[in-house]
C-alpha cells in the first residue's frame, strides 16, 4: 500500500511538471507564432499595399479623385456670387458657404483616406510590438532562473538565452525601422521647403497637434502638385478664355481650401487644445497647494519628504505644461502668420476670377502663386524647440495623452 502511494506521489508530481512544461512550450509556441506573425506582416506589407509607387504616380491617382471635388467646389463659388445674403425661400450665402465646406470636409478626407497618416499607425505598430518583446524578455529571464542547464525535453537556460537574443535583435529593427519612417518624414519636409532635424520630428510626434502640422505640410505638397497640374491644363488650352477661366477658378478653390485648412487648426488649438492643457495646469497647481498643506501638517518626516517628493513631480507637470502652452500658442501664431499670406493670395485670386482677362495673364498668376506655397509652408510649420532631456520628453508624452482623454 505504501508503495502504491509513493508511485501514486511520484505520478502526480510528474504530470504536475508535465503539465507546467506544456504550458510553457505553449506560450513559447504561441510567442513564435506571432513574432512570425509580425515578420511576414513586415515582409510583405509593402507588396499588397503597393507602397513602392512612385511620387508622380501617386500624385496623378489623387488627381483622379480631387479633380471633381474641386470642381464641386468651384460650381459654390460661382453660386456664392449671386446668392442673397439672406433668404426665406432658396439658397444664401451662409447656406452655400456651408456647402462649400462639405465639399472641403471631403477634400480633406480623401487626403488622410489616402493614409497620409500611416507613419503614425506604423510607428505605434512598432512601439507595441517593442513594448510586447521587452514583456517576454522579461518572462523569459524568470524563467531562465529556474531552468536546468541541460536537458532533452525542457527549456534550458541556454535556450531562454537564445529567446531573449532573438527579441533583442528584433526590437533592434523595429527601432531601425522608426528611424527610417522618421527619416521618410524629414525628407517629405524638405521637399516642400521645411528643414526638420530628427529631435524636431519626434517633438512633432509627441505633441497634440503634430498630426495636424504634419498634415497640413503633406496636404500642401498635393496642393502644389494639383497646381502645377492645372497650369498644365490651361497651357494647354491657352487659346480657350473659357477653359482658362475654369482652371484659374479651380486654383482658386486650392487658396479658399488652404485657407479653410488653416483656420480648422487655429479654431482647434482655440477651442480645443489650449483649454485642456488650461485644466491640466490648474490641476496640477491646485494638487500642489493641497501637497503643501498636507506636508505642512504632517508631523512624520518621513511623511513629509514623500510629500516632498511628490510635490516635485507635480510641480514638473505644471512647470511643462506651461511650456506646452507656450509651444500651441506659438504654433497658432504661425499658422496665422502663414493664413495671412494665403489670404492676401485668395482675395487677389477672388478679384482675377471675376475679372475676365487673358488666359496668359491668369497663366502667370497660378505660375507666380507656386512660390507661395512653398513660402506659406515654411511659416506655418513652426519654430521647433528639441526636447531639453528625456524626462521633458516623457512628461509631453503623458500630457499629450492626458489632452486627447479630456
Amino acid at each position: 500500500m505504501r508503495i502504491h502511494l509513493l508511485l501514486l506521489a511520484a505520478a502526480t508530481f510528474v504530470h504536475a511538471d508535465w503539465k507546467s512544461d506544456m504550458l510553457e512550450q505553449g506560450s513559447s509556441l504561441y510567442q513564435n507564432a506571432k513574432n512570425k506573425t509580425v515578420e511576414i506582416y513586415k515582409e510583405f506589407k509593402p507588396v499588397v499595399e503597393g507602397k513602392p509607387q512612385s511620387k508622380e504616380a501617386h500624385m496623378n491617382a489623387l488627381w483622379d479623385d480631387l479633380l471633381p471635388q474641386l470642381e464641386e467646389g468651384l460650381k459654390y463659388t460661382d453660386e456664392m456670387e449671386k446668392a442673397p445674403n439672406s433668404a426665406w425661400i432658396g439658397s444664401d450665402k451662409k447656406d452655400i458657404q456651408k456647402d462649400i465646406d462639405n465639399v472641403f470636409d471631403k477634400i480633406i478626407d480623401t487626403l488622410i483616406d489616402d493614409d497620409f497618416l500611416s507613419y503614425k499607425k506604423e510607428i505605434n505598430a512598432l512601439h507595441q510590438d517593442i513594448a510586447s518583446n521587452k514583456n517576454t524578455m522579461a518572462f523569459y529571464r524568470e524563467k531562465k532562473i529556474s531552468a536546468p542547464a541541460q536537458s532533452s525535453i525542457k527549456t534550458t537556460k541556454a535556450d531562454y538565452a537564445k529567446k531573449i537574443d532573438a527579441l533583442k535583435e528584433e526590437n533592434k529593427n523595429d527601432l531601425i525601422r522608426i528611424s527610417q519612417i522618421k527619416g521618410k518624414l524629414i525628407q517629405q519636409f524638405a521637399d516642400i521647403g521645411v528643414t526638420l532635424s530628427a529631435e524636431q520630428i519626434n517633438v512633432l510626434l509627441t505633441r497634440v497637434d503634430g498630426d495636424d502640422i504634419i498634415q497640413m505640410a503633406l496636404m500642401m505638397d498635393v496642393l502644389k502638385h494639383i497646381t502645377s497640374q492645372i497650369m498644365v491644363l490651361m497651357k494647354e488650352n491657352n487659346e480657350d478664355l473659357n477653359y482658362a477661366k475654369k482652371y484659374y477658378g479651380l486654383h482658386l478653390v486650392t487658396l479658399e481650401l488652404i485657407v479653410y485648412i488653416q483656420q480648422k487648426y487655429i479654431d482647434r488649438v482655440d477651442r480645443e487644445y489650449l483649454p485642456k492643457i488650461d485644466s491640466i495646469i490648474s490641476e496640477a497647481r491646485s494638487m500642489m497647494e493641497k501637497t503643501k498643506d498636507l506636508a505642512s501638517s504632517d508631523v512624520s518626516q518621513r511623511r513629509r519628504d514623500i510629500y516632498g517628493k511628490n510635490l516635485q513631480a507635480q510641480e514638473l507637470t505644471a512647470h511643462v505644461a506651461e511650456l506646452y502652452k507656450r509651444d500651441l500658442i506659438t504654433s497658432k501664431i504661425s499658422m496665422i502668420n502663414a493664413q495671412k499670406i494665403t489670404r492676401k493670395n485668395l482675395q487677389l485670386a477672388r478679384n482675377t476670377y471675376k475679372t475676365v482677362v487673358l488666359s496668359a495673364d491668369l497663366y502667370e498668376l497660378i505660375s507666380e502663386s507656386q512660390n507661395m506655397f512653398s513660402e506659406v509652408s515654411r511659416i506655418q510649420v513652426p519654430n521647433i524647440v528639441p526636447f531639453e532631456n528625456m524626462q521633458i520628453q516623457q512628461k509631453y508624452y503623458e500630457l499629450t495623452k492626458l489632452i486627447e482623454k479630456k
